[in-house]
């Protein structure tokens, strides 16, 4: 397993930007439905950032996710994001209620925009059979709050914080947590379970086929690389990379 390294001479600003300006307006007509493509999107192009302008985003797909060009070459990127599962259930279904929210006060337009800040009381239990009773719970709590600076009582929200944004954004917190390390079998499992795909990637695109792993989010259901952590494996696929997220770092397993 090798690290790979940013070029710091390099402005990942624009690169960045001008990997997925082509793809991200239209994704962001409908942000709720296109949540989980925004998200691929921004790893794979952090993930190129990694090649020194070599490489960009030439189709956004399913078989494999994405196709990636440079000069020379081709080539079908697979991504997926590798998190805990149980912990995960709960950081989904709260995001969902806060992104429902969202929508509630963008389509409401009632108050100016702004980024909101929500720290969530860590005993509060969300229920399926009260969703919509959240939903509405939350829509009135940011509204108040951004209109008069007013925490009204509530059993969802615990404190809230405001600035100035270029449209509605609500960032739910549920609070500190301690973040595991990545196992050697996780990851083999993960692989094995892609790789029962690749051979109809390779029939679909005749192209080398390169899986990116992302772990180091910023939830209690990410993982973390150990620093003594290695591992060699045998794949179908051409190239595998591990991305730590939150860090900025891309490993090459294969």
């Amino acid at each position: 397993m090798k690290q790979l390294t940013l070029n710091n001479e390099f402005s990942y600003v624009d690169y960045l930007n001008s990997l997925i300006d082509d793809f991200i307006i239209e994704l962001k007509t409908d942000r709720l439905k296109n949540h989980q493509k925004i998200l691929e999107l921004c790893h794979a192009a952090k993930f190129l950032s990694f090649f020194n302008n070599k490489y960009h985003i030439e189709k956004i797909s399913e078989e494999p996710d994405f196709i990636i060009s440079s000069a020379n070459e081709r080539i079908g990127l697979e991504h997926q994001i590798l998190i805990e599962s149980i912990s995960k259930e709960k950081e989904g279904f709260c995001d969902n209620l806060f992104r429902l929210a969202e929508q509630i006060l963008t389509e409401e337009k009632s108050t100016k925009n702004f980024l909101a800040n929500i720290y969530i009381n860590p005993f509060f239990f969300f229920f399926i059979n009260e969703k919509q009773k959240s939903i509405l719970e939350i829509v009135e709590t940011v509204n108040i709050f951004a209109e008069t600076g007013e925490l009204i009582e509530n059993e969802l929200i615990e404190r809230i914080s405001i600035m100035p944004h270029s449209r509605i954004s609500l960032c739910p917190n549920l609070g500190a947590w301690w973040q595991k390390n990545i196992s050697p079998d996780l990851l083999i499992k993960a692989i094995n379970k892609k790789e029962r795909l690749i051979d109809n990637y390779v029939k679909k695109t005749n192209l080398n086929q390169w899986l990116l792993i992302v772990i180091g989010g910023l939830g209690e259901s990410s993982y973390q690389l150990d620093n003594n952590f290695n591992l060699d494996v045998e794949s179908k696929f051409d190239k595998i990379y591990i991305l730590e997220d939150f860090n900025y770092q891309l490993y090459e397993i294969k």
